[in-house]
């Protein structure tokens, strides 16, 4: 019986973690570049990218956590909470709207961006 129990308690725990690590953007993860610039070669102001989870989009010099999204069709609007990676200070910024257009392409600050795999191509 305690067996039963045990089994059933770890299997909701295995389930709630899946679902609490779910992405909470349709998008691929890995890096992003503008989409009318080569993969390999962009330059790290260039780069952004998405790792999943609660992630937002980075940078070579962030690392962006979501705090709130709101969604209306394949349009969402993100409010998070950046950190400089070098001092570890808060970065202050506003809402971002971002439409995602595919699952390795979204535009953001009318700009176009294109997956590029998970590893930056030098």
């Amino acid at each position: 019986m305690n067996k039963v129990i045990l089994s059933a308690t770890l299997i909701a725990a295995a389930v709630s973690a899946s679902v609490l690590a779910a992405d909470l953007l349709p998008l691929k993860q890995g890096i992003y570049v503008p989409a009318n610039r080569p993969c390999k070669g962009a330059s790290n102001a260039e780069i952004v990218n998405y790792w999943g989870g609660k992630s937002s989009f980075g940078s070579s010099q962030a690392t962006c956590t979501i705090s709130k999204i709101a969604r209306n069709g394949n349009v969402f609007t993100i409010s998070d909470k950046c950190s400089d990676i070098r001092g570890g200070g808060e970065i202050v910024g506003g809402p971002t709207v971002v439409t995602i257009d595919s699952p390795t392409e979204f535009t953001r600050g009318g700009e176009k961006y294109r997956h590029c795999g998970t590893k930056v191509q030098f």
